[in-house]
């Protein structure tokens, strides 16, 4: 009898731990195939352990470059519009005037148009084309102080002027951020921002205008000009589209000149 209780108890015991082991082993297929949809749903806890660790490994460095990107890519758009300020700044006190009549405001224009088009999102264009927009007002308007003095009612009497660019500086970068999309809308919007520059540009270089500048042909305007082809080509990636984008940007100063008669 003794001996028929111990046989009885030792074939209970290995029933038990097979059963435990078989248990634990659905436990951890079905744990792994539960989260994530690995094969380890079907092999087992053991293969599907290090499938899932490596997808969210992998899941977390791709948003921890992206958040790095975003974060190098305020700081560029925020550090560059300083430099572009202070540089305008230098060039409209001691530069000659041909190159001040570019970079003010074209060369602005574009810093806004090309952080607006690298951004990752329509959130993160209008935040890096607004600080590419105010910043070179800091670093212009601490320069400029340096230079003259503190005349505030100098920078009140252009404080409209300031503002507007400020503006356009933003309307380009969200502008380049929608051109950079496939389709014959993403050729019209860059169309629209070369066709923009050129149609001011012309506006400064033909007399009986209300913005004509003397001196802005032919130099100024031809440089303008090739800055606005290349902001085209930039933003469009493939020949065709880029062809049509050019077509847009040429339809827009030829509508002013026939359509817009100068006073």
């Amino acid at each position: 009898m003794r001996n028929q209780t111990s046989r009885a108890l030792s074939w209970d015991g290995a029933d038990g731990g097979a059963a435990g082991r078989r248990t634990e082993g659905r436990a951890g297929g079905l744990a792994s195939g539960h989260a994530g949809g690995l094969p380890g749903a079907q092999q087992g806890g053991d293969a599907g352990g290090p499938d899932l660790v490596d997808h969210f490994d992998a899941e977390y460095f791709d948003l921890d470059r992206r958040e790095s990107r975003i974060q190098r890519h305020i700081l560029a758009a925020f550090w560059l519009g300083l430099l572009f300020g202070l540089l305008g700044t230098l060039i409209r006190y001691s530069g000659p005037e041909p190159l001040h009549m570019v970079v003010d405001p074209y060369a602005y224009l574009l810093l806004g148009a090309s952080v607006g088009a690298t951004a990752y999102g329509v959130g993160w264009a209008m935040l890096s084309s607004l600080l590419a927009a105010v910043s070179p007002l800091v670093s212009g308007l601490a320069c400029a102080a340096l230079i003259e003095g503190f005349k505030h009612d100098g920078w009140i009497s252009g404080g409209f002027q300031l503002n507007f660019v400020v503006v356009l500086s933003l309307a380009y970068g969200l502008l380049a951020y929608g051109a950079r999309r496939d389709g014959y809308l993403g050729d019209a919007a860059a169309g629209l921002l070369g066709g923009a520059m050129i149609a001011d540009a012309a506006e400064k270089a033909l007399p009986g205008f209300e913005e004509y500048l003397p001196g802005f042909a032919p130099w100024p305007l031809a440089v303008v000009s090739a800055l606005a082809v290349g902001l085209v080509l930039f933003l469009r990636r493939t020949v065709g589209a880029r062809l049509r984008a050019l077509l847009a940007a040429l339809a827009v100063p030829m509508a002013l000149i026939l359509l817009v008669p100068a006073p």
